[in-house]
């Protein structure tokens, strides 16, 4: 005999099942959605990073080759001089970094420099200054002091017995068009490069040069900031006090 008809209202016993199917399989299908975000993440992280690191302009045995010969101390230890130093200078580009990283290779100590070779003073001057040191045998790194990795690299390649710090963000008044770009170079790259100092060993001495200018005539040598403030002051005000006559 069939089996009565079910009631109006009434859910077939089959029913319970496929609800239950239908909610497994939609779990599934979340998994599988939330494992292949994850793996696409991954994926675009690890091409990120890599594609960074094959883009750096340093690193490599060439690279690491220059770094120790341009670093390497002329001056032998029994000089009377005494034995040469090995320093790292940033802002080996400009015109302040130039002349001491010539001045010190002069001298037969080791130097090597680093500049990011930016575009607030002309590029190709900084890049003419570049192979001037270059056929001095200075070796420069075009790198950011920012960059941890790159610090960290250039210590491990080599103890420097010594950092002359002069990389800046130049300029005043630019200064208060762009206030975040000296926060980033003159405060966040000091901070930067003292923790890649402490991290070294050995820790280098760090000689930091604190302003990029000096106005005024100034007979005291070396200047002090109270006298030359109030250069600057004086100059400032005399155009004021003393208009040109029509």
């Amino acid at each position: 005999m069939a089996a009565p008809p079910p009631a109006c209202g009434s859910t077939p016993a089959t029913s319970a099942p496929q609800h239950t199917c239908g909610r497994g399989t939609m779990f599934l299908w979340a998994l599988f959605l939330v494992a292949m975000t994850a793996t696409y993440l991954s994926v675009h992280s690890f091409v990120d990073t890599s594609s960074r690191y094959f883009a750096a302009s340093w690193g490599g045995l060439h690279w690491e080759r220059q770094i120790r010969a341009s670093a390497s101390p002329r001056r032998p230890p029994g000089s009377a001089e005494g034995a040469g130093l090995s320093v790292l200078v940033t802002g080996a580009a400009g015109f302040v970094g130039m002349h001491c990283l010539l001045a010190l290779c002069k001298r037969g100590d080791g130097v090597v420099g680093i500049d990011n070779f930016n575009s607030y003073y002309n590029p190709s001057l900084k890049k003419a200054r570049r192979a001037l040191l270059g056929s001095h045998g200075v070796f420069v790194v075009e790198g950011n002091i920012n960059d941890g990795r790159l610090l960290a690299k250039l210590f491990d390649v080599m103890p420097f017995t010594h950092v002359l710090h002069l990389a800046a963000q130049a300029g005043v008044r630019y200064a208060t068009e762009n206030p975040a770009l000296y926060v980033h170079s003159n405060i966040a790259g000091l901070v930067s490069l003292l923790e890649a100092c402490k991290g070294a060993d050995p820790q280098p001495a760090v000689v930091w040069v604190s302003s990029s200018s000096i106005y005024g005539l100034n007979n005291r040598v070396p200047p002090r900031s109270r006298t030359t403030a109030r250069l600057r002051l004086r100059l400032r005000l005399w155009p004021r006090l003393c208009p040109p006559r029509a």
